[in-house]
């Protein structure tokens, strides 16, 4: 065999001191003869090297692209072998095997969608393994811990002075979801889902009202109505008293999201939802009114008849009563890709408790290590509600940590009262304020069907307290009744087990 002196230079540059390709200026000849000797041997490492170093040499034909694709998903670096791979195809779009890696490749780089714009070329044999319209049904069920559910301050509910207070507590709750997911053509993705929310909630209220108290008999002598004539004085006095009461009562929630997700091609993936709530639960009111009170005031012995005295008193009654409202959501994303990166805008119009609210995002997920054994996403929220306006953010990390589990770790900073989140599919739609939450996910991969997940989340919330305090008008110096809200911090936690089936 005739020694190549200008091949054996290349060899010990390219693969021992990795320097440029330019250095030897090899032609298409040495460059295919090199890649493919390394791939044959396996040697994923050196293919990729001198390949990616003949591209920028200009060399650049189909069995280069696809030994360089192939190297790359043999070590799982999904995202550079969708891109060669796709180039691939730009030159021979008839190879099946080509079509199965890069279907795969953009399966494991969480391109569902356009992998699926690859079956039609695919080989047979891999069709019929994922020509399937149900892709995957998933149940999941959750319960919540409220440090909310008694009242820290129920001693001083109405405040200082305050002649009335009241607080509507979230208590422990229960959740349930069941989904499917489906796929009606190569581009096209459809999700359905059902939710069932169960809010324990307990309102506590706290009045007060002055009160003449019985002090008890005194015997005495009435000479000025008929002499020695005797009889009891009922002696009375004043005091003000506070009464607690509360009312338990519960919120069902009944939900369902409907979402598409469309690839028309290049990366982009357009998924409208819409998301319907029916919300039903008891409301408790209060009332009050001055009643005229009749008490014995002295008692003759001598005529043998109580005389009585009359008086005002402050009554409070309570009513309670079913109601019932929907709430829906209808929200918009677009995601593009770019590489290693994914781009994308979202948008929603919701109806949350009587008040209408508009929503407009953006987020950057990113993959540093070129599949998705690491990510993360940013993501920045604009929210309206009339003139309440916020801005919000939020933070994902993900990570494979072995070969059969991962871990992601999210938090949520702003006021999230009334907003959406994941276009559309969770809304916040309870009364009290969100400051921020945190929350921790783990996947198992059990088997080749199921999935595990273990879900845990912490919530910083705030409960809103009403009181009224009697105060004087500056101008009329008329006592009037005014209301006052100040808000008292709670958290919630909450664990949630869920299982996916694929089919």
């Amino acid at each position: 065999m005739k020694f190549n002196l200008q091949f054996f230079i290349f060899i010990v540059i390219t693969l021992t001191s990795g320097l440029s390709m330019a250095a030897v200026n090899p032609d298409f000849a040495t460059v295919d003869r090199l890649t493919y000797r390394c791939y044959e041997e396996k040697k994923w490492d050196s293919v990729i090297l001198v390949g990616e170093q003949a591209l920028q040499q200009n060399i650049d034909y189909y069995y280069l692209r696809t030994r360089i694709g192939i190297s790359y998903f043999n070590k799982s670096k999904y995202f550079p072998a969708s891109i060669h791979l796709k180039k691939a195809r730009e030159f021979n779009s008839e190879d099946p095997i080509i079509a199965d890696y890069l279907y795969y490749a953009c399966i494991f780089s969480n391109k569902s969608e356009e992998a699926y714009s690859i079956k039609p070329y695919m080989t047979a044999e891999s069709r019929k393994s994922i020509d399937k319209i149900f892709q995957e049904i998933h149940v999941e069920t959750g319960y919540t811990l409220s440090s909310d559910a008694k009242p820290a301050n129920l001693s001083t509910l109405m405040e200082k002075d305050s002649i009335y207070g009241e607080q509507d507590l979230y208590g422990n709750s229960f959740y349930s979801n069941l989904s499917l997911k489906m796929r009606v053509s190569n581009r096209i993705d459809l999700s359905f889902a059902y939710n069932y929310l169960n809010f324990t909630k307990t309102k506590y209220i706290q009045y007060g009202r002055g009160e003449q108290k019985f002090t008890g008999l005194q015997d005495t002598l009435i000479e000025s109505v008929t002499p020695n004539d005797s009889g009891q004085w009922y002696n009375y006095g004043y005091q003000w008293a506070v009464y607690d009461t509360s009312f338990r009562y519960h919120v069902s929630q009944h939900e369902l999201h409907i979402g598409a997700s469309y690839a028309p091609g290049s990366g982009l993936r357009i998924m409208p939802a819409f998301h319907f709530m029916h919300v039903a639960y008891t409301t408790t009111s209060s009332s009050y009114r001055t009643d005229t009170i009749e008490a014995p005031l002295f008692h003759s012995d001598y005529t043998n008849i109580t005389y009585y005295w009359s008086y005002p008193q402050l009554n409070y009654s309570f009513s309670q009563k079913d109601t019932s409202f929907n709430n829906y959501v209808a929200a918009l994303a677009i995601t593009k890709d770019f590489g290693l990166f994914n781009i994308g805008l979202s948008g929603s119009w919701s109806n949350l408790n009587g008040k209408k609210q508009k929503q407009i995002g953006a987020a950057l997920t990113y993959y540093p290590l070129r599949n998705l054994n690491l990510y993360g996403t940013t993501a920045v929220t604009g929210f309206m509600q009339g003139k309440n306006k916020r801005l919000l953010y939020s933070q994902v990390i993900g990570a494979k940590i072995t070969s059969w589990m991962w871990g992601e770790a999210n938090f949520y900073y702003g006021d999230y009262t009334n907003t959406n989140i994941f276009n559309g599919s969770v809304v916040y739609n309870n009364s009290d304020i969100i400051n921020y939450r945190g929350g921790a996910t783990l996947i198992f991969l059990v088997g080749k069907h199921i999935r595990l997940s273990l879900i845990y989340q912490y919530f910083n919330k705030k409960s809103e307290q009403i009181y009224y305090i009697k105060q004087k008008d500056p101008d009329t110096n008329q006592i009037k009744e005014v209301q006052q809200t100040k808000t008292n911090p709670y958290n919630t936690n909450t664990l949630i087990g869920g299982i996916t089936w694929k089919f």
